[in-house]
């Protein structure tokens, strides 16, 4: 079975340099939009893609879990607004460390949590399928995914986040080891 994740493509609170998360649901910008269209036609030959895909369309789960880290009270705020603020250092460098609750927000813990057990849920309901597309946000899919490659929590964000309108592909035999086939991999231009 194969997994593929897909980040979506940039939106305005990515190009404002604004917090992203679960609490705020911002528009692609052109830009991710037309994103979002390359990869698509990037992966049209695999049995799943929607729009741009050649085969039946499968159907489409919404799952709550998927969603973005929820920030509490930085969603929607600028990033610059929030330098020096406690919990930031933490946030982008430390984040074993990060202390969401005092925020109203997750801690990464708990994104883990939520990942692993939309991933779980995704695992029983695609049972017998090769290709599954798991499409989400960029904390939620950089800390699953590296996570599920061996990192340890304190080290999710040390390379950055999974790129905007990437697809990063594991496979598993049997839905609780994952093997890395390709990480973040974009349409070439």
């Amino acid at each position: 079975m194969y997994f593929y994740f897909v980040r979506h493509g940039t939106t305005i609170n990515n190009q404002n340099h604004t917090f992203n998360g679960g609490g705020v649901d911002p528009v692609l910008t052109g830009f991710g939009q037309a994103e979002a269209q390359k990869l698509g036609h990037y992966l049209q030959e695999v049995h799943f893609v929607l729009k741009e895909n050649k085969q039946a369309r499968p159907a489409i789960k919404i799952l709550p879990a998927l969603t973005e880290m929820d920030l509490g009270d930085w969603d929607g705020v600028s990033i610059t607004q929030l330098n020096g603020a406690p919990q930031i250092e933490n946030y982008f460098h430390k984040p074993d460390l990060f202390d969401g609750h005092s925020l109203h927000a997750e801690s990464y813990h708990d994104l883990q949590r939520r990942g692993y057990q939309a991933l779980e849920q995704i695992i029983k309901s695609a049972s017998g399928k090769k290709n599954v597309l798991i499409a989400s946000h960029g904390l939620l899919l950089t800390t699953l995914l590296k996570s599920l490659n061996g990192t340890d929590l304190r080290d999710i964000r040390k390379d950055g986040l999974v790129a905007t309108s990437s697809v990063t592909i594991f496979e598993s035999k049997d839905g609780t080891e994952f093997k890395l086939k390709d990480w973040a991999l974009k349409p070439a231009e």
